[in-house]
């Protein structure tokens, strides 16, 4: 495949803006034509050049890419970390320039194991790497699988798939169809079998969408999404702790509430032990057991060994508990604490020293239905989240995306909540602080939803459901194993072809 020779320097500037736009293909834009076009431009930019020029390619699509992707960890750190502007600088350039090592590290690869004249190969081996890169992200250090290029087709015309191969399934598509193009455009020997992988690509994508895995369970339940738009600044201020209890039990008890099974409240909505308030909320929780209504909160728990938990807590009824397993870096833990404890003394994050639960993750019950819960960042780890399946008719996560402030954060959030939603054929209700809270149906569609910094509740009526879709069942191992294998191939060709020269 010949593409025209370009400067270094118009490279290196079609690099950093493809990566620039590549943001667009998520929440809250969501305009998912955007990331193929941007893989595209950039699998066309590596085409003819050696491994390390590759590499800086790739560094640079990566600088653009994060650089505005995850660019809200600035305000996270500056204005609600209380971390002085040139410190939330310089960690949010640190992380940015973790993260560009992932596309230059494709890049280079690529152009090391790439073979001329074997065009559809080269597809193949570019999406693998991009795609078992994405699933190195989302496990070193903690993982940070964010805007993974799957999850821009959330509402794009390859999210019915999610149910077989999950959001690393859609990252290798989108990868193949993008780099497809490029072939389809500059190699006119290789036009036939490229149409051919793209018309097999429409027509998986309207066979496969037809497919169900999993059907209705049960009576339908109504949850009551109380969103009380308690200011970041203000949520962990004791001596506003009795209003804000105060503001969630009668948000709780506004008309409607006799119809209602489930209410659910966000990530910390009490900001502190719950022994502590205990006799505050004594009545509420009376009131809501002599109407039987769950009512699930999230609120921080000290076990007899004095460690802290972020738990979601059944007020009433069976007191059922469960304690975040998965802790957010920099917000709930410090990562790399050896490295930057000089940094950890300059930022203020109410409860920040957490530890992580260890009990198994299973569903509690609630109105006789199995509810998956999962605190805040748990949601955009969906083989984690396989744990709650297929046992669990519902799922719910709450979180406290008042961090992010008005950023594209909340609604990135939101977007990986539509995929597990996707993933596992289940409702989800999503309920935040300041928002964005939802309900989401099985198939990611949004029934209902409370907007950004906006104080409200909203009443839904969801289906729970039962069954396991193909991705529950085998999760990331699929995808994984064929990316292994492509590679694999890739490295004996490579062999062979020394053995022969």
């Amino acid at each position: 495949m010949t593409l025209p020779e370009l400067p270094a320097w118009i490279r290196w500037m079609l690099a950093i803006c493809s990566g620039l736009v590549l943001p667009l293909a998520f929440a809250p834009t969501d305009w998912w034509p955007v990331a193929v076009a941007s893989l595209a431009i950039f699998y066309a930019l590596i085409q003819s050049i050696s491994p390390r020029q590759a590499c800086f390619t790739g560094w640079l699509f990566g600088l653009g890419y994060f650089g505005i992707g995850v660019h809200w960890i600035y305000f996270s750190l500056h204005l609600f970390g209380a971390a002085i502007a040139p410190l939330a600088a310089f960690l949010t350039l640190v992380f940015v320039l973790v993260m560009t090592i992932f596309p230059a590290l494709c890049a280079w690869t690529w152009a090391k194991f790439k073979r001329p004249g074997y065009a559809i190969f080269n597809v193949l081996l570019f999406a693998a790497l991009w795609v078992v890169l994405e699933l190195a992200r989302g496990k070193i250090m903690n993982g940070f699988p964010w805007i993974l290029i799957g999850y821009s087709q959330t509402t794009g015309p390859l999210a019915e798939l999610a149910r077989f191969v999950g959001v690393y399934g859609l990252s290798f598509l989108v990868v193949v169809i993008s780099c497809l193009l490029i072939v389809l455009l500059f190699d006119a020997s290789r036009r036939i079998p490229t149409y051919a992988m793209l018309v097999a690509s429409l027509f998986s994508v309207f066979f496969f969408r037809m497919v169900e895995f999993s059907e209705p369970d049960g009576e339908p339940l109504t949850v009551r999404l109380v969103q009380a738009n308690i200011p970041q600044e203000m949520k962990f201020s004791q001596e506003r702790l009795r209003n804000s209890i105060y503001l969630y039990t009668g948000m709780t008890q506004e008309p409607g509430i006799e119809n209602v099974d489930l209410v659910v409240w966000p990530e910390t909505a009490i900001p502190t032990y719950y022994h502590y308030i205990e006799e505050t909320i004594e009545t509420f929780v009376r009131i809501m057991d002599a109407k039987q209504i769950d009512v699930l909160s999230g609120v921080f728990q000290k076990d007899g060994e004095g460690e802290v938990y972020n738990a979601v807590r059944q007020l009433g009824g069976d007191r059922a508990i469960y304690r975040k397993r998965h802790l957010v870096p920099f917000g709930e833990y410090m990562p790399l604490r050896s490295v930057l404890e000089f940094a950890a003394k300059y930022i203020d994050i109410p409860m920040s020293d957490l530890a992580a639960g260890k009990d198994p993750h299973v569903p509690l019950q609630m109105q006789g239905t199995a509810v998956g819960v999962s605190i805040c960042y748990e949601d955009v780890y969906g083989e984690e989240m396989r744990a709650l399946l297929p046992a669990s008719q519902l799922l719910v996560n709450v979180s406290n995306d008042a961090w992010f402030g008005n950023t594209a954060a909340p609604h990135q959030h939101e977007q990986k909540a539509r995929m597990r939603a996707l993933e596992f054929e289940r409702p989800l209700i999503r309920v935040t602080n300041t928002g964005v809270s939802s309900a989401i149906d099985y198939d990611g569609d949004i029934i209902g939803r409370i907007a950004h910094d906006t104080k409200d509740i909203l009443d839904v009526t969801v289906q729970p459901r039962r069954g396991a879709t193909l991705y529950a069942r085998t999760g990331n191992w699929p995808v994984f194993i064929v990316a292994v294998l492509i590679f694999a191939w890739a490295i004996l060709l490579n062999y062979l072809s020394r053995q022969r020269h």
